[in-house]
């Protein structure tokens, strides 16, 4: 998702800067997404946090481009889709991390991670510590 966003940023610089059209582009939508669209966006995040999202999947589920809805997503919840997919994983990273049964790797995978150390990495840039370091000061 995070380079999905940073293409669709810099193909609107790119138009910004060399557009021989007089036309400012459209900043997109001034209010963000409404309440259901917010909903379902999330919600469907959180369903399906294990599997690789893709933007252009959760512009499609509110009929918005790529850009339109990174922009409205941003204005609606005060972050990017990305940055609220991360939280939402770290999250339940920590509740999972309580089960002192689940493996550290198990974990990773349930949350969307595809190797252990891409997850202690996150979590230790979310947290501060790493989860094996989380789960021993509980």
């Amino acid at each position: 998702m995070y380079i999905d966003q940073l293409l669709d940023l810099v193909c609107l610089q790119l138009l910004r800067a060399h557009s021989a059209s007089s036309m400012p582009i459209s900043p997109g939508p001034q209010r963000g997404l409404s309440g259901w669209q917010v909903k379902r966006v999330t919600g469907y995040m959180r369903e399906n946090m294990a599997e690789d999202i893709r933007i252009q999947e959760l512009a499609d589920l509110v009929n918005l481009s790529r850009f339109h809805f990174c922009t409205a997503f941003r204005m609606a919840t005060g972050q990017t889709p990305y940055g609220w997919l991360t939280r939402q994983r770290i999250a339940s990273a920590k509740t999972l991390l309580r089960d002192m049964k689940l493996r550290v790797n198990d974990i990773a995978l349930a949350v969307g991670h595809e190797t252990q150390s891409a997850f202690a990495a996150s979590f230790r840039k979310a947290v501060g510590i790493t989860p094996t370091e989380f789960r021993r000061r509980l």
